[in-house]
């Protein structure tokens, strides 16, 4: 394997989330075979626990690149007398923080661990932007976990919701109090645990006297605002039930992930960072509206907005999962299942290893020094012989999605490589067409920007041809998709979108003949494709196929396919050709290199 060198700027040594995050990457990036130095710029700086942190401080080595993790004015001075820094962070609202602009431009990368910081950023920063997910990172506990019964103060037949967290009004204790409160009475053998930060003693009694003067009830409430050890913290996740967080907004929240992981049932906002690993089919999620932030702190401002979690809906999942717990518990756990595999160290560090070679050749670095005594790289899938005239559904299989033998995702497709692309696609079509509710994705694969769009709140819906992608389809979009051809999908509904991406160069012009104005059925607004093409004949006539994937039948020019449009019946009036020219200049379109077309389906 090439080598390549990382200087780590973070918080190693830090008991925060920051501190977590950052050990958290630094095992990813390890485990993906990069060689790291470390830079703690903790405050308060201790020996870490974590052995592979404490072996890589001040090592010396000549990095190809400086990853600097943190909020951005702390480690602005470092980074700027360097070359190759990458700037890694996360947010929480609606807005970015105007100090850290000049530092996130100075960099060649910013990277975020979540679609909505993403899509957040991208409209302030003039530099590229990318999702890198924050890895599975159970905290290690030191000694022996303590028995939780006596150390948590719960009985055995109690249902202990709990949460863990600094008190702040970002966090939502006083919506949890009141949501619990409202929920369970003296009679219920249910419990609150709330374990905060020791200065929030005062303020959290005041807080629950308040809650409990709102709302009558004798329910148990615990508030633990002490310091707790590793082991004391693996006790509780260990006994409790489910998680609790209605939270105004979180780039990632680790203690929810934690809980998500392990398969505990959770109750949190479905808004922000955690939409990206929580499934609204196994997670209690609650619905929220957007408010200013009135929490005082350097970065905020009033322009601003974060959520405002609805305490009934709360108090009614949390008795939810209550009353039908061994439910909850079950899709939990498959869930967690999904969750460990797309965000595991192995995931993370491959595709954070991947875009630092694509930061390197951006910067035209695109030689790596080979490490001593280093295995070659593996030489990738041989290709499979290309199929002829219609390619059949059963091409697109495992060796399709999975192994690269078929196609150009050696490293597979899933939602860990893929869901921040799919994200920053369903914010692009949820902001050039703001009207539109409902979407249909045609050859929607394991159903990605199906999943994305649902999480912007959208009615989406998606089919493909292969009973492979489906089968394997994202468990959050599952069951909105559906199994069928282009030469078999048939719907008798309308949508306000259709959405083609990367699927009408894969037909054949017979196909094309009859897929395009069947489609004019199921559209209102507009369809909006994808489709590899070329501006001019002199591009087509210079263009040679490469990589693994073969199904790309149909390779014309842009003029060649917008009459094909329009003798399927398809439109393009002033309005769709102004919404076309602002999704083909979009910045995720000319990243990515997208060819967009957008046409108006016509009269019937």
């Amino acid at each position: 394997m090439e080598t390549l060198s990382v200087a780590y700027y973070g918080y190693l040594t830090d008991a925060s989330g920051y501190g977590h995050t950052a050990r958290a990457y630094v095992h990813a990036l390890h485990r993906a075979g990069v060689d790291l130095s470390v830079v703690d710029l903790a405050r308060r700086r201790e020996r870490p626990a974590d052995e592979l942190v404490a072996s890589l401080l001040g090592r010396r080595t000549s990095p190809d690149v400086h990853l600097f993790h943190g909020i951005p004015p702390q480690w602005a001075r470092l980074a700027f007398p360097v070359r190759n820094a990458v700037g890694m962070t996360v947010w929480e609202t609606d807005a970015m923080p105007g100090q850290w602009r000049n530092a996130l431009n100075h960099v060649q990368d910013v990277w975020l661990p979540c679609a909505y910081n993403v899509e957040v950023f991208q409209r302030e920063l003039e530099r590229p932007v990318f999702r890198l997910p924050h890895p599975v990172f159970p905290p290690h506990a030191n000694g022996d976990t303590p028995d939780p019964g006596p150390f948590l103060r719960v009985a055995d037949d109690e249902f202990v919701f709990y949460s863990l967290f600094a008190w702040q009004e970002r966090k939502g204790p006083a919506e949890t109090l009141d949501a619990f409160l409202s929920a369970f009475g003296a009679g219920d053998r249910a419990v609150l645990l709330l374990k905060v930060d020791t200065g929030s003693a005062d303020v959290a009694r005041r807080a629950l006297d308040e809650a409990r003067a709102r709302h009558p009830s004798g329910a148990r409430v615990e508030v633990r605002a002490e310091n707790w050890s590793e082991a004391g913290v693996e006790a509780l996740y260990r006994r409790g039930d489910c998680y609790v967080s209605l939270h105004r907004g979180e780039g990632w929240g680790y203690p929810l992930f934690e809980a998500a992981c392990r398969g505990k049932p959770v109750v949190a906002t479905a808004y922000s960072g955690p939409l990206d690993y929580l499934d609204p089919d196994a997670h209690a999620l609650v619905r929220c509206t957007l408010a200013p932030v009135r929490q005082p702190y350097v970065y905020y401002s009033p322009r601003m907005r974060w959520a405002d979690p609805d305490v009934g809906h709360a108090a009614e999942r949390m008795r939810e999962v209550f009353d039908r717990r061994d439910e909850a518990r079950a899709k939990a756990a498959a869930a967690a299942e999904r969750i460990r595999a797309d965000f595991s160290l192995e995931a993370v560090g491959a595709v954070a290893r991947e875009r630092l070679a694509e930061v390197l050749c951006r910067a035209g670095q695109v030689r790596w020094r080979r490490g001593q005594g280093a295995e070659p790289a593996a030489p990738p899938p041989a290709p499979l012989p290309a199929p002829t005239g219609p390619i059949p559904v059963e091409w697109y299989d495992e060796d399709y999605f999975e192994t690269g033998s078929k196609s150009n995702w050696a490293r597979g497709y899933s939602w860990a490589l893929f869901g921040g692309l799919f994200g920053e696609m369903a914010g692009m079509l949820a902001e050039l067409l703001p009207d539109a509710a409902s979407f249909l994705d045609a050859g929607c694969a394991k159903g990605f920007l199906v999943r994305a769009l649902r999480e912007r709140g959208k009615d989406a819906w998606g089919f493909d041809g292969s009973a492979w992608a489906v089968d394997h389809a994202e468990g959050a979009a599952r069951q909105f998709l559906r199994r069928a051809s282009v030469d078999e999908a048939a719907y008798d509904r309308r949508f306000d979108v259709v959405v083609a991406a990367e699927l009408l160069q894969t037909l054949t012009g017979a196909q094309l003949d009859a897929f395009l104005p069947r489609a004019r059925e199921w559209t209102d607004t507009a369809l909006v494709a994808c489709i590899p093409s070329f501006e001019t004949e002199a591009e087509q006539a210079a263009y040679v196929p490469r990589g693994n994937d073969a199904t790309h039948l149909t390779m014309r020019t842009r003029k060649w396919w917008h009459a094909r449009f329009l003798a399927a019946g398809w439109k393009q009036d002033p309005l769709h050709r102004v919404v076309e020219t602002y999704f083909r200049r979009h910045p995720l379109t000319r990243r990515m290199g997208w060819k967009v077309y957008v046409y108006a389906p016509g009269e019937g």
